[in-house]
């Protein structure tokens, strides 16, 4: 399982937010929606790994509670 690999992604793309919004103001509108299309592919990567990580401790949970049987 690799739960603390999610929140460590989490803290990337936080500090990447921290950043883009900083200094977004200093691009022009295209490059500014430019950083917002890279901020949602972080975010949905993240989303992507939250995905597998349930996906993937519900299937532990499932098994031990099949053995437990």
């Amino acid at each position: 399982m690799q739960h603390g690999r999610v929140y460590g992604l989490g803290s990337q793309a936080q500090a990447y937010e921290g950043m883009t919004s900083s200094t977004a103001s200093s691009f022009s509108s295209s490059s500014h929606e430019s950083l917002h299309t890279q901020q949602i592919s972080v975010l949905q990567a993240e989303l992507e790994q939250v995905r597998k990580s349930q996906a993937d401790w519900q299937a532990q949970l499932q098994a031990q509670v099949q053995m437990q049987m």
